[in-house]
C-alpha cells in the first residue's frame, strides 16, 4: 500500500510529471537516429567518432588526460584536445560501459544533449513563469527547434548540440542573480564552464548576450553584493576551465598554428555567403540544412506579443519578455544578409557560419513563446487534447522535414586503425577535420608528412642513431658520434609539452631544448658526444601543469561553497575547542 501511495503521490506531483513529458518527447524526437540505416558520419559526425577512437586509444596508453593522440597523423601525433573544446571528446566514451560501437555510444550522447536541453529550459522558464506548462512547452519548442533538429540529424554538430544544454543554465544564474539576490550563483558558473568547454565560440556570444542583460539591470549593479557574485563567478569560471584556456592561449602566443592564422578558420566570403535570406526564416530553402524559425515559435510569439498589447500578462513578466524577444531579434538580424557580419572584429568571425546564431534564436524566442501558448491553453482548457495532438503531429513533421540520410550502415571497422595522411587523403580527413590544428610548417608540408619515416633524422650535422624504440608519445634510441649543434628531427608533429633528456655514458641526465623545424615537426639540438641516449615523452608544459592546478582549486572552491564543508569544518573546531 505504501508503494502504491507513493506511485500515485509521484503522479500527481505536476513538477515530476513535467519532467517525464519533457523526456518522453526527447527520446520520441530521437527515434530516427537509432536507425541502422541513420548516417551521422556525415558532415562534422566523421571527426567525432574518429576523435572518440583516437582518444579512447590515448587513455589506453595510460594518458590520463591526453593531449595528443599519438595514433593520429601517420603516428606523428595530432592534437585536438589544445584547442578544441573538449567535454564532446570524453563524455560520450562513458557509453563504452554499454556498447563497444563508437557511432552507437555518439547517438546516445546526442540524445542525452537533447534530454538535457529539454530539462534545463523546462527549469529555467518554470522558475521565471512559476508556470508547469510554460516550462513544458518551453522544453518541447527548444528541442525541437528546426535549427536544433538540423544539428541533430543534419550537420550531426556534436559541440553545438551539447551548447544547447548550458544555454539555459547560464540564464536561469543570470535570473538568479538580479531577481533572486540570495541565491548564490552556482547556475552562472556551472553553465558558463559546460559552455566554454564544450562550444568556446558559442561561450563568447553567450557573454555578450549576459553583459547586455547586464547593462538592462544597471541599476541593480549599485548592490555590492551582486557584483561581488559577478566577480567571484567569473574567478571560478576562469579557474574551473583554466586547464583547457591556459594551454589553448599558450599554443596561441608561442607558435603559428593553422587554426589560429587569419582566413584559416573564419573567411569574409563564407560570412557572406552563409548570411541567410528573410523568407529562409520562414521557408526551408536550403536543401540540406532547415533556418526556418519554426510554426509553432511563431505562433506562440505572436500569441505573447497579443497577451503583453493588452495587458494580460503582469508588468513583472513583462520585463523579461521584452528582454527575451530584444535578444531573439538581435540573434535573427545577426543570421541575415543585411548585417554587416564581416565587419565584426576577428574573434566574433570565428563563428564562422551566421547562421549559427540561430541556435540563440530558437532559445530565446523559445522562451517567449512558450508564454503565449500556455496563456492560450489556460483560457481555452477545452482545446487541450486538440493541443496535444497538434504538438505530436508538429514534432513528427519536424523529424520528417529534417531531411534524415537513409544510407548504408556507416562502417566504423576501418577507422578503428587511423587511415594514413596520403597524396589520396584530400582536404578533410577522418580524424585530421581539415588539418587545422597542424602548426603552419606542417600544413605547408603535407607532402612530407606523407612520405617521411618513423623515426628520427639529423637535419644537420654528423652522428648515427641506433634502437630506434618509439610507443605512442614515448620515443627512446641511442646517438653515437655526433658533432657539436647537430640537428636532429624527432618523429613528432610540433606541440608544446614534449621532454627531451640526454643521458652520457656515465650516467649523466641533461635536458635537450625541443624546437619546431622548418618542416613543423619537434627538432633537438644535440652537444658533442661519442655515445648516448635519448629519451622523449610527452610530460605537458609547466604552464599546463599550473592549469591543472587552478582547475582543481576551482573545483575544490564550488565544492566547499556549494556543500558549506568549510561551514561544517568551522563548526566543528569550534565545538572541539569548547570540549576542551
Amino acid at each position: 500500500m505504501k508503494l502504491k501511495s507513493f506511485f500515485n503521490n509521484l503522479i500527481k506531483d505536476k513538477k515530476f510529471l513535467s519532467y517525464m513529458i519533457v523526456i518522453f518527447i526527447s527520446i520520441f524526437l530521437c527515434i530516427p537516429l537509432f536507425s541502422k540505416y541513420m548516417d551521422i558520419s556525415r558532415d562534422d559526425g566523421i571527426q567525432h567518432i574518429c576523435r572518440l577512437i583516437g582518444n579512447f586509444s590515448a587513455l589506453k596508453e595510460g594518458n590520463i588526460f591526453p593531449v595528443i593522440i599519438s595514433s593520429f597523423c601517420n603516428g606523428f601525433g595530432y592534437s585536438w584536445n589544445i584547442f578544441y573544446s573538449p567535454l564532446t571528446a570524453y563524455i560520450p566514451l562513458i557509453f563504452k560501459i554499454f556498447t563497444s560501437s563508437y557511432v552507437l555510444m555518439l547517438k546516445l550522447f546526442m540524445m542525452l544533449t537533447v534530454c538535457l536541453s529539454g530539462i534545463f529550459m523546462f527549469k529555467f522558464v518554470y522558475r521565471i513563469s512559476t508556470s508547469y506548462k510554460a516550462g513544458v512547452i518551453a522544453a518541447i519548442l527548444y528541442m525541437s527547434a528546426p535549427y536544433h533538429l538540423t544539428d541533430l540529424y543534419n550537420r550531426i554538430a556534436v559541440a553545438e548540440l551539447a551548447s544547447f544544454i548550458f544555454l539555459p543554465i547560464v540564464f536561469l544564474g543570470m535570473y538568479n542573480l538580479f531577481h533572486l539576490k540570495n541565491k548564490k550563483p552556482y547556475e552562472i558558473i556551472f553553465g558558463a564552464i559546460g559552455l566554454i568547454l564544450t562550444h568556446n565560440v558559442m561561450a563568447l556570444y553567450a557573454a555578450i548576450f549576459c553583459f547586455i542583460y547586464m547593462l538592462i539591470h544597471y541599476k541593480q549593479l549599485k548592490d555590492k553584493l551582486i557584483l561581488k557574485k559577478i566577480l567571484i563567478s567569473i574567478i571560478l569560471i576562469l579557474l574551473c576551465t583554466s586547464f583547457y584556456i591556459i594551454p589553448l592561449l599558450e599554443h596561441m602566443l608561442t607558435t603559428e598554428y593553422e587554426v589560429f592564422l587569419p582566413d584559416r578558420m573564419y573567411k569574409d566570403n563564407t560570412l557572406i555567403s552563409a548570411k541567410l535570406s528573410i523568407s529562409e526564416l520562414f521557408i526551408k530553402e536550403h536543401y540540406e540544412m532547415n533556418f526556418h524559425i519554426g510554426i509553432l515559435i511563431i505562433i506562440g510569439f505572436i500569441l505573447t506579443f497579443i497577451y503583453c498589447y493588452k495587458n494580460k500578462i503582469k508588468k513583472h513578466y513583462k520585463e523579461w519578455i521584452y528582454t527575451f524577444m530584444l535578444f531573439g531579434f538581435i540573434s535573427t538580424i545577426m543570421t541575415l544578409k543585411i548585417f554587416p557580419f564581416e565587419h565584426l572584429p576577428n574573434i566574433l568571425k570565428m563563428i564562422q557560419f551566421p547562421w549559427r546564431m540561430m541556435e540563440y534564436a530558437s532559445f530565446f524566442f523559445s522562451i517567449v513563446a512558450s508564454i503565449g501558448l500556455a496563456m492560450f491553453l489556460n483560457r481555452n482548457r477545452k482545446k487541450e487534447l486538440l493541443a496535444i495532438i497538434f504538438i505530436m503531429f508538429y514534432l513528427s513533421c519536424s523529424i520528417i522535414f529534417s531531411k534524415i540520410e537513409v544510407e548504408i550502415p556507416f562502417n566504423e571497422e576501418k577507422y578503428l586503425t587511423p587511415i594514413p595522411v596520403t597524396s589520396a587523403t584530400g582536404k578533410v580527413h577522418a580524424g585530421l577535420a581539415s588539418f587545422e590544428y597542424l602548426p603552419k610548417k606542417a600544413f605547408q608540408n603535407r607532402s612530407y608528412i606523407e612520405e617521411r619515416n618513423d623515426g628520427a633524422i639529423i637535419l644537420d650535422g654528423e652522428g648515427e642513431i641506433l634502437n630506434q624504440n618509439k610507443n605512442g608519445t614515448n620515443f627512446n634510441f641511442v646517438i653515437s658520434k655526433v658533432k657539436e649543434n647537430s640537428k636532429l628531427e624527432l618523429p613528432y608533429i610540433y606541440y608544446l609539452g614534449y621532454d627531451a633528456k640526454l643521458e652520457t655514458e656515465d650516467g649523466k641526465k641533461i635536458d635537450i631544448k625541443i624546437e619546431e623545424s622548418e618542416n613543423g615537426f619537434c627538432m633537438i639540438t644535440l652537444p658533442s658526444v661519442e655515445n648516448a641516449k635519448i629519451e622523449v615523452s610527452y610530460t605537458g608544459t609547466t604552464l599546463m601543469k599550473i592549469s591543472y592546478a587552478l582547475t582543481a582549486l576551482g573545483i575544490i572552491s564550488i565544492i566547499c561553497s556549494k556543500f558549506k564543508i568549510v561551514k561544517k569544518l568551522q563548526k566543528f573546531l569550534i565545538l572541539k575547542q569548547k570540549n576542551k
